[in-house]
Order: structure tokens, then C-alpha cells, then sequence
């Protein structure tokens, strides 16, 4: 009888838990539906004011006070930033979209965000991290007829300061699509006193948005290869390899110097697979001889596909027999990708004591079967 009674207790409570996660998840969905409504409201609100701004007003370059007061009061708060980015983005889409063209002409006139960048350093984290975001889809909002407003730029760059990824890497991005190469260089040198961490692929990413001279920048960067922390330079280095070719002859002694970092030497050696230098040839075997650290010799075995020099296929061939699978298996291919495989060679791998013969194989093998799949996508 107990036990009967505990069975239907259980049973109970599991109803009421059921029923319970069926109210909140229906609140949910309902405040969602409802914030979404909101939104599009407000949205639309906004693209009404913004074409009664415009209207009859092509000899005009400015916002009328009204028009100006409601933007400062109301774009303080970032549910209402949001609506007007929306409606931004409205105006942009349209098929003439000249209004959108003279609607931010007038916003770049105004102060309006050289202002609302002070007000959104007292913000939330989340909140400034989307300001700095909003910037980053509108770089003309953060200069004035001078060209780039430094208070703004110094007010986001404060943002930084007891701030998540999020936050650093909008405010990076804002500046880099701004083009405020002064700007980006304070960011960096803060993130590096600070010992502030992002990751080097989104710095990378982040650095390769900028608007002015890339090439400039990377110089100006990799000068401060002996000034910042590894991993910022390993973000520079990234960027770099993303579309230069002109750091053949600075990268070399870098890569020679064994107390440079592991991963900014093999960030290093994949800048060398894609912008080919013979005098990195000897450098890159060297490292795919050495059995001190694998990563080297795997990464020198996968780049050494583009220097086909015989000196190359050799040491390839060597490192065939080598203890590491990966390091086995980036040779293979750089042997398939250089058309290493005649029936001598193949020979010569059927007598060797590993598997160097089956890698080989499967390459030639997966080679084909991408050769078949292109050849089917053309056809079909």
C-alpha cells in the first residue's frame, strides 16, 4: 500500500514537472513572439521618421532639433539601437536607395554619436559591446568633416577595460572597418600591456576588415614583432599570410631563430606554402628532418609540395619512414601533389619496413576519387 502510494506521488510530481516546463516554455514563446512584434514596431516606427526627415529636404544637409533630440534621446537605449540599425538596413535595401545615401550623409554631419559614444561607456558590457558592433556597420558615424573623430575612437578604445571577447573584438573590428590605424595600435599595445587574450584567428580576421592600406599596416605591425606578446604577433603573422607576399625576406630570420615561438614559426612555415621563396627551401627540410617536435616536421612535410626541387622529393621520401603517422601522412601527399609516384618509386615503397605504401595509395586513391567527383559536377 506504501509503496502504491509512492508510485503515484512520483507519478504526480512528474505531471506537475511536465506541466510546469509546458507554462514557462509557453511564456517564453510568447515573450519572444512579443519582443519580436516590438521590434518590428519599433523598426518601422523609425523608417516613418527617417522619411519624414528626408521628404522635401534635397537642398537641406542637416536634422531638424526635433529630429536630432529623439535620436539622442532614444538611441541611448540599445533596444532602440537595434530597430534603428533595422531600419538603417531598410532603407539601405531599397531599390533606389538614395534616401539612405543622404540620410547618413546627414547622420556623419551631426554629433549625435561622437555623444551617444560617452553614453554607452557607462553601459553593460553587452551594451557597448553592440555599439562598438553598430560602428563597425556604420565606420562613416565615428568621423566628422576632419576625417576620423579621435574622441570617439578614444572613447570606444575605454570600452576595452573590464570588457568580454565580445566587446574587444566589436571595438577592434569597429576601428579597423573606421581605418584608424593610431587607433588599432593603441588597442593592440593595451591588449599587450594588459595581457589581454583574443584569439589570434578573429584578431586576424578583425585586422584583415581594415579599411585603409593593409600593406602599410602589416609593416607598421610586424614592427612591433619584439614589443608585443606571441600571441598577438601570431595574429599579425595570420593576417599577414591572408594577403601578402612582400614579408618573404622579414619572416626567414624569424623562422631560423629557434627561440622564436613553436606556433609563430609554424604559422611561419603555412606563409611559406602559399607565397613560394626558394631560400626557405633548405629551411623548410631542415625542419622536416628534425624529430624533436613533429608539428615542425608534419607542417614542413604539407608545405614542401610547392618547392618540387629534387633535394625536396627526396628528403620527402626519407620522411616517409618516419615514427610519426603525420608526419608519414603530409609527405604522402606532397608526393601525390608533386606527381611522385612511378612504379620505381613504388617499388622502392613495398620493400620499406612501415606503411608508407598503404598512405601513398590511399592518396592517389583519394586524388582519383576528387578528380572522378569534378569531372561528374561538370558533366551533371
Amino acid at each position: 500500500m506504501v509503496t502504491d502510494i509512492r508510485i503515484h506521488m512520483v507519478i504526480i510530481m512528474y505531471l506537475i514537472g511536465c506541466f510546469s516546463l509546458m507554462i514557462y516554455n509557453t511564456i517564453v514563446i510568447l515573450q519572444k513572439e512579443n519582443s519580436n512584434a516590438t521590434m518590428l514596431k519599433n523598426t518601422d516606427k523609425w523608417i516613418k521618421s527617417m522619411y519624414q526627415q528626408l521628404a522635401n529636404k534635397n537642398e537641406i544637409k542637416i536634422f531638424d532639433s526635433v529630429h536630432e533630440n529623439h535620436l539622442l534621446k532614444s538611441l541611448r537605449h540599445v533596444e532602440n539601437l537595434i530597430a534603428f540599425s533595422n531600419a538603417l538596413n531598410h532603407l539601405k535595401l531599397e531599390r533606389n536607395n538614395s534616401f539612405y545615401i543622404k540620410y547618413m550623409s546627414m547622420l556623419a554631419h551631426s554629433k549625435i554619436f561622437h555623444t551617444l559614444a560617452i553614453v554607452y561607456r557607462h553601459k553593460k558590457n553587452e551594451e557597448r559591446a553592440y555599439f562598438a558592433y553598430f560602428i563597425s556597420q556604420y565606420p562613416q558615424l565615428a568621423k566628422n568633416t576632419e576625417g576620423i573623430c579621435t574622441d570617439t575612437i578614444n572613447t570606444m578604445i575605454s570600452y576595452i577595460e573590464a570588457s568580454d571577447i565580445y566587446c574587444r573584438s566589436n571595438v577592434l573590428k569597429a576601428l579597423c572597418r573606421v581605418g584608424d590605424l593610431h587607433g588599432i595600435v593603441n588597442i593592440l599595445q593595451l591588449f599587450n600591456d594588459k595581457t589581454i587574450f583574443i584569439y589570434h584567428g578573429l584578431l586576424a580576421e578583425d585586422l584583415f576588415s581594415f579599411a585603409g592600406d593593409k600593406e602599410a599596416m602589416a609593416l607598421h605591425l610586424w614592427e612591433k614583432y619584439k614589443t608585443w606578446n606571441d600571441n598577438i604577433m601570431l595574429g599579425v603573422v595570420t593576417f599577414i599570410t591572408m594577403f601578402s607576399s612582400v614579408f618573404k625576406n622579414a619572416f626567414l630570420p624569424v623562422l631560423q631563430n629557434k627561440s622564436t615561438s613553436t606556433e609563430i614559426r609554424l604559422a611561419i612555415i603555412r606563409y611559406y606554402k602559399k607565397y613560394h621563396f626558394k631560400p626557405a627551401q633548405p629551411i623548410l627540410v631542415e625542419y622536416l628532418r628534425q624529430t624533436e617536435n613533429y608539428d615542425f616536421a608534419a607542417h614542413a612535410a604539407d608545405v614542401l609540395c610547392a618547392y618540387p626541387e629534387r633535394n625536396t622529393i627526396n628528403a620527402l621520401t626519407s620522411a616517409l619512414q618516419s615514427e610519426n603517422w603525420h608526419v608519414q601522412y603530409s609527405a604522402a601527399s606532397s608526393l601525390v601533389t608533386l606527381g611522385v609516384y612511378s612504379e620505381s618509386f613504388i617499388k622502392d615503397l613495398t620493400n620499406s619496413n612501415n606503411n608508407a605504401l598503404q598512405i601513398v595509395q590511399y592518396m592517389l586513391e583519394h586524388t582519383s576519387d576528387e578528380k572522378d567527383m569534378n569531372v561528374g559536377e561538370v558533366i551533371v
